[in-house]
């Protein structure tokens, strides 16, 4: 039975209180004792049997596929419908998405979608503003005093008969495609046990963390290049932990984006396997937000970083600066705008064929190259303008 920890009120001037909540004594012994069990268990297993190559096989294919079924599948296809995809690749994602004990789909995206509509307030689920515990797994510890589960907000979702599916049955798949299938497997290789072990208790407590990090780390290290208006931050260090979910101040500027890690050189695997899937025929229809709104973006956060010492100083200054970043600015943004130009003509022009096409792209090629040129050199003169200001 719950046991009650929070009581929540309105008061008499109709502000409202922290939401009555209780503990999830099912999730909370589940977070605990895995970790525990892993460790236990692990030490026992290793000193005895050590390590053998079959169970590391079966660790590393289980944190792959249920860490991008996460990723890829949870966060940007169902939370955030940023490209669309086979029916082969949305059920490999609604069964391993469950083996990575993380709830269903239809709770899980609206719990998230409910997090970028509330971020930081109240009604964000995981609120970096509730401390870095609370936003990491505290949450998971209570649940809201409820009738029913609340899926308002991922109407969408419930259309399709695949996500109602997984949802009715979620817990029989989370434990068989979760335990069930690594112990199968380990019994047709002569090591069930070892298979659990490293396919199921190591890989979920890591799973588990590596998600976690999105709500706690990504909120709280890195930097804020498209907007100072949200806490969510970008970090490689966040992005490596997270199967490159760590651009999270992109992503909470641009969630649409089916990137996370927008520059060519960012660590987002996520990123890539879905341009994967699309060279394959299995994606489609991915949103790209175009490197135009990307840099106007980047260029008033630098403006309103700069700007805000200034805020009570003169107002000659002030505006002497605005006057000063636009010029620059419209710069910058005209050199986005002819590079993005190229970069989707370029883009339209590879998936033709014939000598005229050849051509064609070899051309594109050449303004490609001079537009990045044009671009970094823009970006350059923009931050010395910044540094001198």
């Amino acid at each position: 039975m719950d046991s009650e920890i929070v009581t929540g009120t309105i008061s008499d001037a109709g502000v409202r209180s922290v939401p009555p909540t209780r503990v999830n004594w099912v999730t909370t012994a589940f977070l605990l004792l895995t970790p525990l069990v892993g460790v236990v268990w692990g030490i026992e297993h290793i000193r005895t049997f050590g390590v053998r190559p079959v169970e590391i096989a079966a660790f590393a294919f289980y944190v792959c596929a249920t860490g991008f079924s996460i990723t890829t599948g949870y966060h940007r296809l169902f939370a955030h419908r940023s490209y669309e995809c086979a029916r082969i690749v949305k059920i490999f994602y609604l069964l391993f998405g469950a083996a990575a004990f993380q709830h269903s789909v239809l709770s899980w995206c609206s719990d998230h979608r409910r997090h970028h509509k509330h971020l930081d307030e109240d009604d964000d689920p995981y609120s970096i503003r509730r401390g870095f515990f609370w936003a990491h797994i505290g949450w998971l510890f209570v649940t809201e005093h409820r009738d029913r589960a609340d899926y308002s907000n991922v109407r969408d979702l419930m259309a399709d008969p695949w996500i109602r599916f997984q949802d009715r049955f979620y817990v029989p798949l989370a434990v068989l495609m979760g335990f069930g299938v690594p112990f199968a497997f380990g019994w047709a290789v002569g090591h069930p046990w070892g298979c659990v072990l490293w396919a199921g208790i190591f890989r979920v407590v890591l799973v588990h963390h590596s998600t976690f990090l999105v709500n706690s780390l990504a909120h709280t290290l890195g930097r804020r290049p498209y907007t100072l208006a949200v806490s969510a931050r970008d970090s490689v260090v966040t992005a490596l932990l997270t199967f490159g979910e760590g651009y999270h101040n992109f992503h909470h500027r641009f969630a649409g984006d089916y990137r996370n890690g927008v520059a060519r050189g960012s660590w987002d695997p996520s990123k890539w396997l879905i341009g994967g899937l699309e060279r394959l025929g299995l994606a489609w229809n991915l949103r790209r937000v175009p490197r135009e709104r990307i840099v106007a973006a980047e260029l008033a956060c630098d403006a309103e970083r700069v700007l805000a010492p200034v805020t009570g100083g003169p107002e000659h200054v002030r505006t002497y600066l605005r006057e000063r970043f636009a010029e620059m600015s419209a710069r910058v943004e005209n050199a986005a705008s002819r590079l993005g130009s190229v970069e989707r003509e370029f883009a339209a022009a590879r998936g033709r064929w014939g000598a005229r096409s050849r051509a064609r792209r070899k051309h594109l090629r050449a303004e490609l190259r001079r537009s990045r040129l044009e671009m970094r050199a823009a970006r350059l003169r923009w931050r010395a303008v910044l540094a001198v200001e």
